[in-house]
């Protein structure tokens, strides 16, 4: 006969009933105890294990985060600076000298050019008149005639001089010492007649008509040519020594060079074209007074002083009748432009180049803010009370100046060189920067609650934020480090 399911489970259950009753009551307490104590265990560990993940889980660090806002980057070196004139020359005589001119004081404002002070130039006078006097009697009329006369003696000796050195080399030329004997008593026979028409005449000791001056002169001119026609012959038909060649050039040479010594004089005192290299006693000595002439004018001009440029006197140093020397006498200073000499720390090499934008606030006028522009960085360190820092020159803006409260030179200033700017740009902090290659960076952009990597292009940053011109956008969130835990634990960046 087959048995309920049911009524099995019944029969089972009530046979345990009655096994747990069949035991002993010690036996049974202990048992009750065990199934306690195990309930107890498993109940503590579950906790624990839940509180553990939990202070696990709480420790954690969270990523520390920033947003990117819209906002104006500056980079600048500040410094101090001295307001000092763009332009200061100071003056002094090129003599020495009693001072007896002065027509200015200190404040006066002058224009280039003007006459400032004058020293007695008595004896500059006197020299210079001297020096004039001399060169007026080198280049006067006569000294003219003088010059051009010796130039055609010059000539004259040139063709006498050539003649006889050719009379020497040709000596053997036989034709031509028949042509020069045949001149000779051409000659000869030209004297003869000459000498019989004059003797005729009976002229006695003293001419007494033109006739006789006419028969007197043709005797004279017979006999000179006679001679000369004589000498040549007696040149040519004698074979001549090579001492009489040589002597013969170098009169030739010597006769040229005074010609040309001769007519580069006339040159120079008719307003003819001199050679740079032209000598010449004459010539030299007209340079001579030309010099002294200079040189008196130039000692003369010494003892004025004008000024070189328009502006301020701002120190006179001697009174009229004072003896002056060659020390600075007078400065003035052109006071339309001001510059400003300006010291920087060395750290701020890097942001101080020529053209860079300044702003300047002097001590005098701490509410008025005055711009400028660097026009000059020098290229080495300079020390200033011990401090090696970085030197340089700011133009201020005339535009500016032209209706600011005039300074003082002299007076001190605060300046910020503007290196660069960048205005309602994205910025971010420095710390959410990470540099991939130089030149290319990334930041960590928060995205559904986890950091994500994304490519920026970073413009310009100091040492707390930086531009950021392309890869995000204004309100976006970055992570910026790992917020410190309280173990001490240091922050990083993801």
């Amino acid at each position: 006969m087959q048995t309920n399911p049911t009524t099995k489970i019944e029969n089972n259950r009530r046979q345990s009933k009655n096994w747990i009753k069949r035991l002993p009551k010690r036996t049974w307490w202990i048992v009750l105890a065990g199934v306690v104590i195990a309930g107890g265990a498993i109940a503590y560990f579950t906790i624990h294990a839940q509180q553990a993940s939990a202070a696990s889980a709480s420790q954690q660090p969270a990523l520390q985060t920033a947003v990117a806002r819209q906002g104006n980057l500056v980079l600048r070196a500040s410094g101090t600076g001295t307001l000092i004139a763009a332009q200061e020359v100071n003056l002094n005589f090129k003599t020495s000298g009693v001072l007896q001119v002065l027509n200015v004081s200190v404040g006066a404002q002058v224009k280039a050019g003007d006459l400032l002070a004058q020293l007695d130039d008595s004896n500059q006078q006197v020299t210079l008149a001297q020096a004039q006097q001399a060169l007026n009697q080198l280049t006067s009329p006569s000294a003219i005639a003088n010059a051009q006369l010796a130039v055609t003696t010059a000539e004259a000796n040139v063709i006498t001089s050539q003649a006889v050195l050719n009379s020497l080399q040709n000596w053997d030329n036989t034709a031509l010492i028949q042509d020069e004997y045949a001149k000779v008593v051409l000659a000869k026979a030209n004297l003869d007649k000459a000498q019989t028409a004059y003797d005729s005449a009976n002229v006695g000791p003293y001419i007494n008509n033109p006739g006789e001056a006419s028969l007197y002169q043709a005797l004279y001119n017979a006999q000179q040519a006679y001679n000369t026609a004589q000498s040549i012959y007696s040149a040519y038909s004698q074979k001549p020594t090579q001492r009489q060649v040589n002597a013969a050039k170098a009169s030739l040479a010597l006769v040229n060079a005074t010609l040309t010594e001769d007519q580069n004089l006339v040159a120079a005192l008719t307003g003819g074209t001199v050679p740079a290299d032209a000598t010449g006693a004459g010539l030299n000595a007209l340079n001579q007074a030309k010099i002294a002439l200079q040189d008196a004018q130039n000692n003369l001009d010494a003892t004025k002083l004008n000024s070189p440029i328009s502006g301020t006197i701002m120190s006179i140093s001697n009174h009229v009748g004072e003896t002056v020397g060659g020390s600075t006498f007078m400065t003035i200073a052109d006071l339309s432009k001001s510059d400003l000499q300006i010291y920087m720390d060395q750290s701020d090499w890097n942001n101080i180049q020529t053209g860079y934008t300044a702003n300047i606030t002097f001590d005098a006028l701490p509410d008025q803010v005055f711009t400028g522009k660097v026009t000059q960085v020098s290229p080495q360190l300079v020390t200033i009370q011990g401090n090696s820092v970085v030197e340089g020159l700011v133009e201020l803006d005339q535009n500016q100046a032209a209706g600011s409260v005039k300074l003082p030179l002299g007076v001190s200033a605060s300046v910020d060189v503007i290196a660069a700017q960048a205005n309602n740009v994205i910025l971010v902090p420095v710390q959410a920067l990470h540099q991939l290659a130089p030149g290319s960076y990334a930041v960590f952009v928060m995205t559904n609650g986890k950091p994500t990597l994304r490519i920026v292009t970073v413009g310009i940053q100091d040492s707390t934020f930086a531009e950021i011109k392309t890869g995000l956008k204004s309100g976006e969130v970055v992570t910026t480090g790992i917020q410190a835990t309280t173990s001490g634990s240091q922050v990083t960046t993801p």
